[in-house]
C-alpha cells in the first residue's frame, strides 16, 4: 500500500511538473513569436504606404537569419491578399487563413504555431503578419521530459520499495515480538511476560496497553490462586472429618437402605476430597512449591501396584498390561507418579464408558521408560490434542456429560515435567493413547 501510494504520488508529481514545464515554454514561444510578429509588422509599414513588395520580402527573408525556425512567413493587406510571403529553405509552402474575428492570436497543432499579429498605424489596420513556426524544438523537450520524469518514477518506485521494505521489517519485527509475547503467554500462562519497545508510536502504545493488561491480569491470577489455596485448605480439615464420620457410620449402619446413603455420601466426599487435593497441587505448581520426595524404586512394581490398585474402583473396566518388562529401578517421587498414571486411566474409565478394557503399554528404549495408557472411548479432537493439558481445559464435545474441572492432566503435565519427562495424547481413530516418557538415568532433586 506504502508503494502503492508512493507511485500514485510520484506519478501525479511529474505529470504536473511536465505539464507545467510545456506550458511555460508555449507561454514564452507565443510570446517571443508575437513580439517577432510585432516588430515585422512595424518595419512593413513603409512597405504599404509605398506599395514596396520587395522590401517586404527582405523583411520576411532575414527570417532565416533572426528566427530560423519560422517555416513559412506572410504579409497580408486588409483585402487578405498576399503583399509579401517567405518560405524556408526546404520546407513547403503554406497558405495562411487567417482566424475568424474574436478568436485568440495563435494556434497551436500537432507539429507546428500560427502567430497572427495585426499590422497597425494610427489605428488603421493595413494588415496582418502570419507566422508558421516549427516546433521540434517543444517535441524534444516532451521526449526529455518524458525520459527524465521516467527514471525518476522507476528510481522513484526503487526507493519506495527499499524505504517499504526497511520500514516492514521494523513494523513487522515489533509485531511479531508481540505475537511472540503473546502466544507465550497463552502456551505457558506465564503473565509475568512483558513486551519491550520504548518506541513513541502506535505500536509502542499497543504494547504497553498489553503490559498493563499482564499487570491486571497477573495480579488476580494471584490474588485467585490465593483464594484457591486457603479455601483448599481451609475445607480440607473439616471435610477429612465429614469422611471419618461416614466411615465409621457405615462401618455400623446394618441397615442396607442407610447403608447405600452412607456409600454414596462417601463417594460424594472422596470426589470433593479429590477436587480439594487437585486445587492444592495446582496452587503449588502455580507458586512453585510442589516438592518431589525422590526414592530408589523398581518401575515394574511401581506400575503393577499402579494398575491393581486402580483395578479396586475400575468398575467394569478391565486394565490390561502389555509390553516389555522394565527391570529397572528409577530415582523419582513415586507417589507423584502413581497420581500420574492413575489420572491417566481414570479419564480412560471416564471417557470410554462402552469399553471394557484399557491397555497400559509399557516400553524401555534407550534409557528411558515409556508408558501408554489406551482407551477406546469417544477419542479427541485433533485440534484438542494439546490443549487438554492446560489448566481448566475441557473437550468440547463430551465435557457436559461427564463430570470434572480440567486439572488433572495439568497436574499430571507438571509432575512429568518436574521428573525431565514428556507427556503427550494422539488419537489413534479408536479412543485416544496418553503417552509419558522419563529418563531411567537421570536422577530427579528432591525438593
Amino acid at each position: 500500500m506504502q508503494v502503492f501510494t508512493s507511485v500514485i504520488v510520484l506519478g501525479l508529481c511529474f505529470a504536473a511538473f511536465v505539464i507545467s514545464h510545456i506550458k511555460d515554454y508555449k507561454e514564452r514561444k507565443v510570446d517571443s513569436m508575437t513580439s517577432l510578429a510585432k516588430v515585422i509588422g512595424a518595419n512593413s509599414i513603409s512597405t504599404f504606404q509605398f506599395k514596396d513588395n520587395d522590401y517586404a520580402e527582405q523583411i520576411l527573408n532575414d527570417l532565416q537569419q533572426v528566427s530560423p525556425e519560422v517555416l513559412n512567413a506572410c504579409i497580408l493587406d486588409k483585402q487578405q491578399n498576399i503583399f509579401a510571403t517567405y518560405t524556408r529553405p526546404g520546407s513547403d509552402t503554406f497558405h495562411f487563413t487567417l482566424p475568424s474575428p474574436g478568436a485568440k492570436q495563435f494556434e497551436f497543432t500537432n507539429n507546428s504555431l500560427f502567430i497572427y499579429s495585426s499590422i497597425i498605424n494610427n489605428k488603421d489596420i493595413l494588415g496582418t503578419v502570419c507566422l508558421r513556426t516549427d516546433l521540434k524544438e517543444l517535441n524534444d523537450i516532451k521526449a526529455t521530459q518524458y525520459s527524465i520524469a521516467l527514471i525518476i518514477l522507476i528510481v522513484g518506485i526503487g526507493l519506495s520499495f527499499f524505504i517499504a521494505f526497511i520500514v516492514q521489517r521494523y513494523i513487522s519485527k515489533r509485531i511479531l515480538k508481540l505475537a511472540n509475547v503473546m502466544k507465550e503467554v497463552n502456551e505457558t500462562g506465564n503473565y509475568k511476560k512483558h513486551v519491550d519497545d520504548l518506541d513513541k508510536d502506535e505500536i509502542s502504545t499497543l504494547a504497553q496497553m498489553f503490559n498493563q493488561m499482564m499487570e491486571q491480569i497477573f495480579i488476580s491470577q494471584q490474588k485467585k490462586d490465593e483464594f484457591i489455596a486457603v479455601a483448599s485448605h481451609e475445607l480440607k480439615t473439616p471435610l477429612t472429618s465429614i469422611k471419618a464420620y461416614l466411615q465409621v457410620l457405615e462401618s455400623i449402619e446394618s441397615d442396607e437402605t442407610n447403608k447405600k446413603y452412607v456409600n454414596k455420601s462417601l463417594e460424594s466426599v472422596n470426589r470433593l476430597q479429590q477436587l480439594i487435593y487437585d486445587l492444592l497441587d495446582v496452587s503449588k505448581i502455580q507458586s512453585n512449591q510442589l516438592y518431589l520426595n525422590v526414592t530408589k524404586f523398581d518401575v515394574d512394581n511401581f506400575i503393577d501396584d499402579a494398575i491393581a490398585e486402580f483395578q479396586f474402583v475400575a468398575g467394569d473396566h478391565k486394565i490390561l498390561r502389555s509390553g516389555a518388562e522394565i527391570n529397572h529401578t528409577i530415582d523419582a517421587d513415586r507417589q507423584r507418579l502413581e497420581q500420574v498414571l492413575t489420572n491417566l486411566l481414570s479419564n480412560a474409565a471416564k471417557y470410554s464408558p462402552g469399553s471394557k478394557e484399557i491397555i497400559v503399554y509399557t516400553e524401555k528404549r534407550d534409557q528411558e521408560l515409556l508408558v501408554r495408557v489406551k482407551d477406546f472411548g469417544f477419542g479427541i479432537a485433533k485440534e484438542e490434542l494439546n490443549k487438554v493439558f492446560e489448566r481448566f481445559y475441557r473437550t468440547k464435545t463430551n465435557s457436559i456429560l461427564i463430570s470434572g474441572f480440567g486439572l488433572g492432566l495439568y497436574i499430571c503435565k507438571d509432575i512429568v515435567k518436574r521428573h525431565h519427562g514428556k507427556i503427550w495424547a494422539e488419537n489413534d481413530g479408536n479412543g485416544t493413547s496418553f503417552y509419558f516418557s522419563l529418563p531411567l538415568n537421570n536422577a530427579v532433586k528432591s525438593k
